[in-house]
């Protein structure tokens, strides 16, 4: 358990029904380098092996009675990757337009508070062949750096990476 501070918890208070305070990448994957073929079955298992690596992954908010501190990070004993994970398809012809548009539907909805404070989207279906993945966090959860780092412990960059 660790108390946010107030920077962090600051980013849960100035959240409004219109104004989110979560933060995007994008990360464009070529498919023909993934050893066996690209399934999405296989974009799971991967990220379920990962997750370990990144404990801010399964943590989640637990407020102080009456607000009267800022709330702590908690571990999501009910934890269930499936909440956190899904598979989009792109309309056709699944250029930069299509690709933008699901991505500004992803970011105009807030996060649900009862879990951990990060999606991921894997978009399939693009022109080119390649898969998308939309990873939005939180800023209470992640800032420039650790974000980085995230994806540093999430992603490869070389072909064929062990899980």
């Amino acid at each position: 358990m660790e108390q946010l501070g107030g920077l962090d918890a600051s980013f849960l208070y100035f959240e409004t029904p219109t104004m989110h305070m979560h933060v995007f990448g994008l990360i464009i994957i070529d498919p023909s380098t993934i050893e066996g073929g690209y399934s999405f079955d296989l974009v799971r298992r991967y990220l379920e092996a990962r997750g370990p690596l990144i404990p801010g992954m399964r943590r989640k908010l637990a407020h102080v009675p009456l607000n009267l501190g800022h709330p702590y990070w908690v571990e999501d004993k009910d934890f269930d990757l499936d909440f956190h994970v899904h598979r989009v398809q792109v309309r056709a012809p699944g250029g930069d337009l299509e690709l933008s548009e699901i991505v500004g539907d992803i970011g105009s909805r807030p996060l649900d508070r009862s879990r951990p404070l990060w999606e991921m989207h894997v978009v399939e279906g693009l022109a080119d062949g390649t898969v998308a993945l939309v990873a939005k966090m939180h800023h209470s959860t992640v800032d420039g750096v650790t974000g980085s780092n995230m994806m540093v412990q999430l992603f490869d960059l070389a072909p064929g990476a062990p899980i």
